[in-house]
């Protein structure tokens, strides 16, 4: 998990709160690394996108368009939106790409940016750590996310650690699948 400690030394100084998130999240969750992976993704809060600009000024990072990979400048200030922008560093800087999503919070709380503000937890339930203290976010959130997509690689992680989710877990997951999407082929796993 080399990657993952560059991250956890490069967010240091980083007074707000982060994640690691996507696969990683499952892997350190499950406390095995279960495939490959061909990135990093790290979750931190829109609300502290001053933060974050004022942390990693050298090099700042940029603005990039998740379904092209295409990249321009990210100026501070800039009002960047949970779900479409992801801001990137330089490739060469981790031993992964590490991509930085945004996530939609209210006050001590986590929101759903696709669900109208309703979905929401407590963002201390959404944090779990490694022993060495690197903070990743909650199984049933990232299978949340990766449940919109058909992608084998996220049903792969699904069937890899639904039977390690305890049972409120697996509930709030099947409930908040079954709200969207009442056919999804994940519900059955999660009863």
């Amino acid at each position: 998990m080399n990657s993952l400690s560059f991250v956890q030394t490069y967010f240091a100084d980083y007074t707000g709160r982060y994640w690691i998130a996507g696969g990683w999240a499952l892997d350190l969750f499950a406390d095995r690394v279960r495939r490959p992976h061909t990135d990093v993704d790290v979750l931190v809060l829109a609300r502290d996108l001053d933060l974050v600009a004022a942390t990693f000024t050298d090099p700042r990072p940029t603005v990039e368009n998740p379904n092209t990979g295409v990249q321009r400048p990210w100026e501070p200030g800039e009002t960047l939106t949970p779900g479409p922008d992801v801001l990137a560093f330089p490739d060469d800087l981790f031993p992964a790409p590490v991509r930085v999503m945004l996530a939609a919070s209210d006050g001590d709380d986590w929101v759903y940016h696709r669900g109208r503000g309703i979905l929401r937890k407590p963002l201390d339930e959404i944090t779990l750590t490694t022993a060495d203290g690197i903070p990743y976010l909650a199984p049933e959130l990232v299978l949340l996310f990766k449940s919109r997509s058909d992608r084998p690689k996220d049903t792969e992680d699904f069937h890899d650690v639904a039977a390690d989710l305890d049972p409120i877990r697996r509930s709030w997951l099947h409930d908040h699948i079954a709200g969207r999407f009442p056919d999804h082929p994940w519900l059955p796993t999660l009863i």
